[in-house]
């Protein structure tokens, strides 16, 4: 992982995020790399909702799975933190009304899954503090489903996956077990 140090922001780069930009540049149709723009446009959403708050962000990270940012929300208020965490699906959703654009509905809602680092994820725990451990085994069971759903429309696919798609998912992988934080 690259660590730099930007106007007292750590910015962190991960191996997997290099891997998947590198593999955005092998697809045809370059759906990887727009998807990868249109989660900077989501982060730049939250950035924007921690200037309003007040919230100070104290890290970037860019790994396979997109961009995290870590900010410090604890002295924010309930209302303050939900628009920080929303934030960032509402541009997409924003977006995909001005555009018509499924891509940013997709980001979106995926954002949304009840994942526990997902956006969906900080909304739950937000609203439900005291559900920790149900919050968890709901993460988990919808990283299962996700798991199963991507391989059985892969083997379902009349036309199959494409390379870059298999690339892509080894990639976030392979970012999730090298780069991950803990």
């Amino acid at each position: 992982m690259l660590t730099f140090r930007i106007l007292k922001i750590n910015l962190r780069i991960g191996f997997g995020f290099l891997l998947v930009t590198a593999v955005s540049f092998l697809e045809p149709n370059g759906i990887t790399g727009t998807c990868l723009f249109f989660c900077f446009v989501h982060e730049l959403g939250h950035l924007l909702a921690m200037k309003l708050t007040g919230a100070e962000v104290t890290g970037i990270r860019l790994y396979g799975g997109g961009i995290g940012i870590s900010a410090d929300t604890e002295e924010l208020g309930k209302p303050a933190r939900l628009l920080v965490y929303s934030a960032g699906c509402l541009t997409n959703f924003a977006f995909a009304l001005i555009l018509q654009d499924p891509i940013n509905l997709a980001i979106a809602l995926f954002n949304l899954m009840p994942v526990s680092y997902f956006d969906g994820g900080m909304i739950l725990r937000l609203l439900f503090p005291n559900s920790e451990k149900l919050l968890n085994i709901v993460s988990a069971v919808t990283i299962s489903v996700l798991i199963i759903a991507f391989f059985a429309s892969a083997l379902t696919a009349p036309a199959g996956v494409s390379i870059s798609q298999i690339l892509t998912l080894f990639a976030i992988i392979a970012s999730e077990l090298i780069d991950r934080e803990v």
